[in-house]
């Protein structure tokens, strides 16, 4: 009996002990700032970085002089024509699929996430509304040219075939949202939230060094 409680109790203990690193790792690189709280350029256009308290996603226009989200990611429905938001983040598929919200997380999928690279998804939203800026919404002003380069990088994650991404047919939460299949490999070391987190410093916004957690995604944002 005795050995078999140590079979499992090192392994757990293993298992806390990487989690405690991870957070205060976590912790530690949200502190470092990568890019200045300033931006030189003249912002015409306003972005958004919204979480639903796990997922820290982009939210842009769903159309305008730059890009047309519209025309590669097109939803079928009567109120198309009310859309003017849409919502896109990268994440690991099954976390995506099986867990929309934080109530949904279950341990299990947690440790899976974190400690087997798995496969990636696109979760794309349209949006009727223009979301209001609070704890969970922070609102961004960007010039064409780093709107144009945030463009690039979130495409270059969809994964195209025949001319067009490859969706999950049926697997979006509502009508009004899909999902579809990504590049990349979700890990430990690249969440949804280091995904936000790189294509904000790649267009030149404040933010942390590395954060796989929402809250490090807001840390700098205004």
């Amino acid at each position: 009996m005795k050995k078999a409680l140590m079979i499992i109790f090192y392994p757990v203990l293993f298992l806390i002990g990487a989690l405690i690193l991870y957070l205060v790792a976590a912790v530690l690189a949200m502190l470092v700032p990568v890019n200045s709280s300033k931006i030189s350029e003249e912002t015409d256009i306003e972005i958004f970085v919204q979480t639903n308290g796990l997922h820290a996603d982009f939210i842009l226009p769903s159309k305008n002089s730059v890009y047309d989200w519209e025309a590669l990611l097109p939803l079928e429905m009567e109120t198309q024509a009310k859309i003017n938001h849409i919502a896109i983040g990268w994440g690991e598929k099954n976390f995506y699929l099986n867990t929309p919200t934080m109530s949904d997380l279950t341990f299990p999928t947690l440790v899976k996430a974190l400690f087997v690279p798995s496969e990636a998804a696109m979760h794309v939203e349209h949006r009727r509304y223009r979301p209001p800026t609070n704890d969970d919404a922070r609102s961004i002003w960007i010039s064409e040219e780093m709107y144009r380069t945030l463009v690039e990088y979130i495409l270059e994650y969809f994964v195209i075939e025949d001319g067009q991404p490859k969706i999950f047919p049926g697997k979006g939460y509502h009508e009004y949202d899909s999902f579809y299949a990504a590049h990349g490999k979700y890990h430990m070391l690249w969440t949804c939230n280091n995904w936000t987190n790189a294509g904000l410093k790649k267009i030149g916004i404040k933010n942390s060094l590395w954060t796989p957690m929402d809250w490090g995604v807001f840390f700098y944002l205004d």
